[in-house]
């Protein structure tokens, strides 16, 4: 039974995926293809991950944090522990942002076409020294008060623990001066616990913003500092029993 109901549910998610990505997708190709800054194409993405978070019947509760200015640029930087990190972090820090993401990303129908025109940035991972190199190109490019967005882990959790954090956005961020943004995801991971499965369990997720970090207090050779500084920042909020029953 249990399986019937996992099955209906991945049809469900990838009907309705399949369905606006083919139609949303060219006005966010177009949209950043012809502006200045990117901002309308963030716009319509948020349109398009809303939906992904409304048919999976994902609620998110955000704790926010006084310290973040929405007008400065960071690199934002999270746990991930399913696909539905994404509406939650697209929706609800109130950044816009481009996601650092893996290039093969950027070949998938629709959805890859609807990437590189919004711009984000998407980098060959076999090339680690090419990939850092473009990733610093796109960050000094970045409109005034837009962030990037990094998952230090590099992939989704298995368990919904936290991973150890890679080394690429934090080199980025000492280089731009860029602050660091951890930020904390709750539950994500019993709303969809199987990575290679889209089967869902409604209910609601957690972001919790923490505090900036300033990056100019660390050198290149502090880097291992600020990962473990960034790491705790990210860990200190966790909660593997939220949202705890009643």
């Amino acid at each position: 039974m249990q399986k019937i109901s996992n099955f209906i549910k991945t049809v469900w998610v990838v009907s309705w995926w399949m369905s606006v990505s083919a139609i949303i997708w060219l006005p966010i190709f177009l949209t950043g293809f012809f502006s200045k800054t990117g901002r309308l194409s963030f716009r319509l993405c948020q349109i398009w991950v809303w939906i992904a978070k409304g048919v999976t019947f994902t609620r998110v509760e955000t704790v926010a944090n006084p310290k973040v200015d929405k007008t400065k640029s960071y690199v934002i930087v999270s746990n991930h522990q399913s696909l539905l990190d994404i509406p939650a972090l697209m929706l609800n820090t109130g950044l816009q942002f481009r996601w650092v993401l893996k290039k093969e990303l950027g070949y998938i129908p629709f959805f890859g076409w609807a990437l590189w025109g919004a711009r984000h940035i998407l980098v060959d991972r076999s090339q680690p020294k090419r990939a850092l190199k473009n990733m610093n190109a796109a960050v000094k490019n970045l409109p005034p008060g837009v962030s990037v967005m990094v998952f230090p882990e590099g992939t989704r959790s298995d368990s919904g623990e936290l991973g150890d954090f890679k080394v690429g956005g934090f080199l980025t961020a000492i280089s731009s001066g860029l602050p660091i943004l951890p930020v904390t995801i709750n539950g994500s991971w019993k709303r969809m616990p199987n990575k290679n499965s889209l089967a869902f369990h409604p209910g609601k997720i957690q972001l919790v913003l923490g505090d900036p970090i300033d990056t100019t207090q660390y050198s290149k050779r502090e880097i291992a500092r600020l990962i473990q500084d960034s790491r705790n920042a990210v860990a200190s909020r966790l909660n593997p029993e939220y949202p705890e029953k009643k």
